[in-house]
């Protein structure tokens, strides 16, 4: 008698070869979703960094107004909207006069200092989902902005739904509630 020889696949090895392939789709699925998510993350960050540099240029050209781009506000979330175009009103009327070089006058910096922060917020909110800022200044031997930009968050899920903010801590003078769902990214700038 001849032993018999198997054909084909038999039920449970196929079942086995289903459940391997579901387990690594899964696990594709989970990485392709985290990527995607950490994308987000890195345009957040290089959109920052950009915002964070043309703030700090426009307080570097006008030194006379620099503790005026402080914007040390509360974070009030239901305020924040973005704008559909740049609202920021010309700046008032200034003065600068050179004519004595002992005695110059220059009644700009406070002013145009106004105008920069009004436009630049105009542009974080524009350019980051429910975007703001708080800006401290401080004038000691060196002067220095101290920038977190808030925005709405991007949280990754870290197992069985606990989720975890991806950014840095907020300023406390922002007044941000706990568990609130945003990001801040800090910066440190010294002119």
């Amino acid at each position: 008698m001849k032993p018999q020889i198997q054909q084909g696949a038999t039920l449970i090895e196929v079942l086995v070869a289903i459940v391997i392939l579901a387990i690594a789709l899964f696990g594709m699925a989970g990485l392709t979703s985290a990527a995607l998510k950490y994308n987000q993350f890195s345009r957040m960050r290089a959109t920052g960094l950009s915002l964070v540099t043309d703030y700090a240029e426009r307080a570097r050209a006008n030194l006379v107004g620099f503790s005026s781009y402080a914007n040390a506000k509360a974070y009030n979330a239901s305020v924040r909207k973005a704008a559909a175009k740049d609202p920021t009103a010309a700046p008032d009327v200034c003065e600068v006069k050179t004519s004595v070089p002992a005695d110059p006058v220059n009644t700009c910096g406070a002013t145009i200092a106004r105008y920069d922060l009004a436009q630049w917020l105009t542009n974080v909110a524009n350019r980051l989902p429910g975007g703001t800022a708080y800006v401290t200044t401080e004038l000691t031997d060196t002067r220095v902005l101290n920038i977190w930009l808030i925005w709405s968050a991007i949280e990754e899920g870290t197992g069985f739904g606990r989720k975890e903010q991806l950014l840095q801590a907020c300023p406390t003078g922002a007044n941000i509630a706990t568990g609130a769902s945003v990001n801040c990214m800090y910066f440190r700038i010294t002119l």
